[in-house]
Protein backbone atom coordinates (compact mmCIF):
# COMPACT_ATOMS: atom_id res chain seq x y z
CA UNK A 1 0.00 0.00 0.00
CA UNK A 2 1.30 3.47 -0.83
CA UNK A 3 2.30 5.66 2.09
CA UNK A 4 -0.63 7.81 3.15
CA UNK A 5 -1.92 10.07 5.91
CA UNK A 6 -4.39 7.59 7.42
CA UNK A 7 -1.73 4.95 7.93
CA UNK A 8 0.72 7.57 9.22
CA UNK A 9 -1.76 8.57 11.93
CA UNK A 10 -2.40 4.93 12.84
CA UNK A 11 1.34 4.14 12.92
CA UNK A 12 2.09 7.06 15.23
CA UNK A 13 -0.81 6.23 17.56
CA UNK A 14 0.51 2.67 17.81
CA UNK A 15 3.96 3.97 18.78
CA UNK A 16 2.70 5.98 21.77
CA UNK A 17 4.67 4.77 24.78
CA UNK A 18 7.90 4.14 22.87
CA UNK A 19 11.02 5.70 24.41
CA UNK A 20 12.63 8.84 23.02
CA UNK A 21 16.22 8.57 21.78
CA UNK A 22 17.58 11.52 19.84
CA UNK A 23 18.55 10.73 16.23
CA UNK A 24 16.53 7.50 15.98
CA UNK A 25 13.64 6.50 13.75
CA UNK A 26 12.34 3.17 14.99
CA UNK A 27 15.44 1.07 15.47
CA UNK A 28 15.46 -1.49 18.26
CA UNK A 29 17.34 -0.14 21.26
CA UNK A 30 20.55 -2.04 21.98
CA UNK A 31 24.04 -1.47 23.34
CA UNK A 32 25.48 -1.12 19.84
CA UNK A 33 22.86 1.49 18.89
CA UNK A 34 23.47 3.31 22.17
CA UNK A 35 27.20 3.52 21.56
CA UNK A 36 26.67 4.61 17.94
CA UNK A 37 24.32 7.42 18.92
CA UNK A 38 26.44 8.45 21.90
CA UNK A 39 29.37 8.96 19.52
CA UNK A 40 27.17 10.96 17.14
CA UNK A 41 25.31 13.07 19.70
CA UNK A 42 27.23 13.09 23.01
CA UNK A 43 25.17 15.96 24.42
CA UNK A 44 21.96 13.93 24.08
CA UNK A 45 23.53 10.72 25.43
CA UNK A 46 24.97 12.00 28.69
CA UNK A 47 26.20 9.46 31.23
CA UNK A 48 23.31 10.36 33.53
CA UNK A 49 20.86 8.98 30.95
CA UNK A 50 22.60 5.71 30.10
CA UNK A 51 21.06 3.58 32.86
CA UNK A 52 17.55 4.53 31.81
CA UNK A 53 18.42 4.05 28.13
CA UNK A 54 19.68 0.55 28.83
CA UNK A 55 16.30 -0.25 30.36
CA UNK A 56 14.82 0.47 26.92
CA UNK A 57 16.78 -2.32 25.18
CA UNK A 58 14.57 -4.45 22.94
CA UNK A 59 12.04 -1.66 22.28
CA UNK A 60 11.63 0.63 19.29
CA UNK A 61 12.98 4.14 19.89
CA UNK A 62 12.28 7.42 18.11
CA UNK A 63 12.91 11.13 18.22
CA UNK A 64 10.28 13.70 17.19
CA UNK A 65 10.80 13.73 13.41
CA UNK A 66 12.05 10.13 13.51
CA UNK A 67 8.51 9.05 14.37
CA UNK A 68 7.43 10.29 10.93
CA UNK A 69 10.49 9.03 9.08
CA UNK A 70 10.07 5.59 10.63
CA UNK A 71 6.66 5.26 8.97
CA UNK A 72 7.85 6.66 5.65
CA UNK A 73 10.87 4.33 5.55
CA UNK A 74 9.12 1.17 6.78
CA UNK A 75 8.99 -1.53 4.10
CA UNK A 76 7.75 -5.02 4.83
CA UNK A 77 8.42 -4.74 8.54
CA UNK A 78 11.91 -3.27 8.10
CA UNK A 79 12.88 0.40 8.32
CA UNK A 80 15.23 1.28 5.49
CA UNK A 81 17.10 4.56 5.86
CA UNK A 82 16.73 7.06 3.00
CA UNK A 83 19.24 9.94 3.13
CA UNK A 84 17.19 12.00 0.66
CA UNK A 85 14.36 12.16 3.20
CA UNK A 86 16.50 12.49 6.33
CA UNK A 87 15.44 16.01 7.31
CA UNK A 88 15.02 17.91 10.56
CA UNK A 89 11.63 19.05 11.82
CA UNK A 90 12.24 22.59 10.54
CA UNK A 91 13.39 21.29 7.15
CA UNK A 92 10.34 19.02 6.98
CA UNK A 93 8.11 22.05 7.40
CA UNK A 94 9.92 23.91 4.63
CA UNK A 95 9.27 20.97 2.29
CA UNK A 96 5.53 20.96 2.98
CA UNK A 97 3.81 22.40 -0.11
CA UNK A 98 0.50 22.83 1.74
CA UNK A 99 0.72 24.48 5.15
CA UNK A 100 -0.65 27.28 7.29
CA UNK A 101 -1.17 28.76 10.73
CA UNK A 102 -2.45 26.30 13.30
CA UNK A 103 -5.81 28.10 13.54
CA UNK A 104 -6.42 27.32 9.85
CA UNK A 105 -5.69 23.59 10.12
CA UNK A 106 -8.30 21.38 8.43
CA UNK A 107 -9.65 18.27 10.16
CA UNK A 108 -7.40 15.77 8.35
CA UNK A 109 -5.71 12.87 10.07
CA UNK A 110 -1.99 12.61 9.38
CA UNK A 111 -1.29 16.33 9.09
CA UNK A 112 1.99 17.39 10.65
CA UNK A 113 2.03 20.09 13.30
CA UNK A 114 5.11 22.13 14.09
CA UNK A 115 6.74 24.48 16.53
CA UNK A 116 10.36 25.59 16.39
CA UNK A 117 12.56 22.49 16.19
CA UNK A 118 9.73 20.06 16.89
CA UNK A 119 6.92 18.23 15.11
CA UNK A 120 4.03 15.91 15.83
CA UNK A 121 1.30 14.11 13.90
CA UNK A 122 -2.40 14.94 14.15
CA UNK A 123 -4.50 11.80 14.71
CA UNK A 124 -7.97 13.37 14.86
CA UNK A 125 -10.33 14.40 17.65
CA UNK A 126 -8.04 17.27 18.68
CA UNK A 127 -5.13 14.94 19.52
CA UNK A 128 -1.50 14.76 18.44
CA UNK A 129 1.15 12.06 18.78
CA UNK A 130 4.58 13.50 19.48
CA UNK A 131 7.91 12.06 20.58
CA UNK A 132 8.03 14.72 23.25
CA UNK A 133 11.48 14.21 24.73
CA UNK A 134 13.66 11.92 26.81
CA UNK A 135 11.59 12.33 29.97
CA UNK A 136 8.32 11.58 28.17
CA UNK A 137 8.82 9.32 25.17
CA UNK A 138 6.14 9.22 22.47
CA UNK A 139 2.87 10.49 23.90
CA UNK A 140 -0.64 11.47 22.82
CA UNK A 141 -1.25 15.14 23.58
CA UNK A 142 -4.11 17.57 23.11
CA UNK A 143 -3.48 19.89 20.19
CA UNK A 144 -5.02 22.78 22.09
CA UNK A 145 -2.48 24.35 24.41
CA UNK A 146 0.42 22.26 23.08
CA UNK A 147 2.29 25.20 21.59
CA UNK A 148 2.20 24.03 17.98
CA UNK A 149 2.01 27.09 15.73
CA UNK A 150 1.73 25.80 12.14
CA UNK A 151 0.61 22.72 10.22
CA UNK A 152 1.67 21.11 6.94
CA UNK A 153 1.13 18.08 4.74
CA UNK A 154 4.04 15.65 4.94
CA UNK A 155 5.89 15.88 1.60
CA UNK A 156 6.74 12.17 1.53
CA UNK A 157 3.24 10.65 1.59
CA UNK A 158 -0.09 10.85 -0.24
CA UNK A 159 -3.10 12.52 1.34
CA UNK A 160 -6.16 10.47 0.52
CA UNK A 161 -9.26 11.95 -1.07
CA UNK A 162 -12.84 10.84 -0.60
CA UNK A 163 -14.33 8.77 -3.50
CA UNK A 164 -10.91 7.64 -4.82
CA UNK A 165 -10.92 4.28 -3.06
CA UNK A 166 -7.76 2.81 -4.59
CA UNK A 167 -5.82 6.08 -4.51
CA UNK A 168 -4.98 6.13 -8.21
CA UNK A 169 -6.20 9.70 -8.75
CA UNK A 170 -9.36 8.59 -10.60
CA UNK A 171 -12.91 7.56 -9.64
CA UNK A 172 -14.04 4.80 -12.02
CA UNK A 173 -17.02 2.45 -11.45
CA UNK A 174 -14.49 -0.08 -10.13
CA UNK A 175 -14.19 2.00 -6.96
CA UNK A 176 -17.95 1.68 -6.37
CA UNK A 177 -17.82 -2.07 -7.04
CA UNK A 178 -15.01 -2.46 -4.50
CA UNK A 179 -17.16 -0.74 -1.88
CA UNK A 180 -20.09 -3.05 -2.62
CA UNK A 181 -17.85 -6.10 -2.37
CA UNK A 182 -16.50 -4.84 0.94
CA UNK A 183 -20.01 -4.19 2.32
CA UNK A 184 -20.97 -7.75 1.28
CA UNK A 185 -17.84 -9.07 3.07
CA UNK A 186 -16.43 -10.51 -0.13
CA UNK A 187 -13.25 -8.46 0.27
CA UNK A 188 -11.82 -6.29 3.06
CA UNK A 189 -10.67 -2.78 2.25
CA UNK A 190 -7.69 -1.41 4.13
CA UNK A 191 -8.20 1.33 6.71
CA UNK A 192 -6.96 3.88 4.19
CA UNK A 193 -9.33 2.60 1.49
CA UNK A 194 -12.24 2.64 3.94
CA UNK A 195 -11.47 6.28 4.76
CA UNK A 196 -11.82 7.22 1.07
CA UNK A 197 -14.84 4.96 0.63
CA UNK A 198 -16.84 6.46 3.51
CA UNK A 199 -17.86 9.45 1.41
CA UNK A 200 -20.87 10.40 3.55
CA UNK A 201 -18.67 10.27 6.68
CA UNK A 202 -21.14 8.23 8.73
CA UNK A 203 -18.47 5.81 9.95
CA UNK A 204 -19.69 2.96 7.72
CA UNK A 205 -18.74 1.71 4.26
CA UNK A 206 -21.89 0.45 2.62
CA UNK A 207 -24.17 0.57 -0.42
CA UNK A 208 -25.02 4.24 0.21
CA UNK A 209 -21.36 5.12 -0.27
CA UNK A 210 -21.17 2.93 -3.37
CA UNK A 211 -24.10 4.81 -4.93
CA UNK A 212 -22.45 8.16 -4.26
CA UNK A 213 -19.15 6.94 -5.73
CA UNK A 214 -20.94 5.59 -8.81
CA UNK A 215 -22.64 8.94 -9.35
CA UNK A 216 -19.28 10.66 -9.04
CA UNK A 217 -17.73 8.27 -11.58
CA UNK A 218 -20.53 9.01 -14.04
CA UNK A 219 -20.28 12.77 -13.55
CA UNK A 220 -23.71 13.00 -11.92
CA UNK A 221 -22.55 14.59 -8.66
Amino acid sequence: MFKNNIELAAWCKEKAGCPYWYGTFGQTASESLLQQKKAQYPKHYADSRLKKMRSHFGRQVFDFVGLIKGYVWEQGGKIIYDPAQDVSADAMYLRCTEKGDINTMPEIKGLLVFKKGHTGVYIGDGRVVEAKGFDYGAVISKLSGSGFTVWGKCPFITYLEKYDVDGDGKVPPADARAVLRHSARLIKLTAAEQYSADVNSDGKVDAADARLIMRQSLGLS
